[in-house]
Parts: structure tokens; sequence; C-alpha cells
């Protein structure tokens, strides 16, 4: 029971974390938050959004909880997790009926739920498992920050809203 309010808490956190992180952009447009915060409506730019919110929790976690052991693979597991289980339901929804955004708020809930219920299940003690999932944080960043920058053209980087493959300074978005 203690578990599933831990997971249940943690899940409500991250998934409340990604409501300003979604206009932060549009609020403070420029190269250091496009690099971390969604510039367009695109699907790329909401997962990184997703990422990006997990890595705040679970810093904020390691600032005043650092008693917690292998918290950065913890984090990337269940950013990872969550991203995955929300792209598998996600996709071929949208791709037949399009945005619903009642559904996309829920599916997102419950993806990060799953993604913590996965982590809380797995106890890593290794070392060297923090040292590569700091890498692979590391390389995600890069990654996105790249594909920011320089958008593929393709429906994962398309923005709908505003038909571009490109950053969009919007407040409303």
């Amino acid at each position: 029971m203690k578990n599933i309010i831990k997971v249940l808490i943690r899940s409500v956190s991250i998934y409340l974390l990604n409501f300003p992180a979604h206009f932060l952009y549009g609020y403070f447009p420029n190269n250091f938050t496009a690099l971390f915060f969604p510039v367009n409506e695109s699907i790329f730019q909401h997962m990184k959004m997703i990422f990006t919110c997990y890595i705040i929790f679970y810093l904020i976690i390691k600032i005043f909880k650092y008693k917690e052991e292998n918290i950065t693979t913890k984090c990337l597991i269940s950013s990872l997790s969550c991203i995955i289980f929300f792209l598998i339901i996600y996709i071929p929804i949208y791709l037949n009926y399009n945005e619903n955004l009642v559904f996309t708020l829920i599916l997102l809930f419950l993806s990060i739920v799953f993604g913590e219920f996965i982590t809380s299940l797995i106890n890593i003690k290794s070392k060297t498992s923090n040292k590569l999932a700091v890498l692979a944080i590391i390389s995600i960043f890069i990654f996105s920050a790249y594909l920011t920058f320089n958008p593929l053209d393709n429906f994962w980087f398309f923005d709908p809203m505003n038909r571009t493959y490109d950053m969009v300074c919007n407040k409303n978005y």
C-alpha cells in the first residue's frame, strides 16, 4: 500500500510539472528553454517535455532525498517506460482519429503511473548503472537538442496546429 501511494504521489507530481513546462518556451523564447521544453506542438517536442519533467522531478528528489539508491537509473527507466507506453497507445489512435486533448491528458497520466510502477518494481544496486544512466540522459538531451534545431521532415516533428516543423513562439499553444 505504501508503495502504491508513493507511485501515485510521484506520478501526480510529474504529471503536474508538464503543464508549466508545456508553455515555458512561449513565455521565454530562447535557445536555452528550447533545449528542454517544447517549441511547437509536434509529438517529438511533447516527448522531450515529458523526459525533461522526469529529469526535473528526479533532480528535486535527489536534492531533498539523497538516500534513495540509483535514482538516476530509476529516472531513466521510468521516463523511457512512460514515453514508450505512451507512444505505443497514442500513435495508432492519433494516426486514425487525430488529436483528442482529454484522451491525451488521461493517457499521459496513465503512462506516468506505468513508468513509476515499473521503476518501483526494480531494485538496482549498481553504481555503474547510475553512471551509465547519466551518460544516457546527457546523450538523449544532446540528440534531442540537435533534433529541436534540425527537425526531420516527418510526422514526429510536424506541428499540426501551426502547420510547420519549425520553432514557434506562441504563448497560447
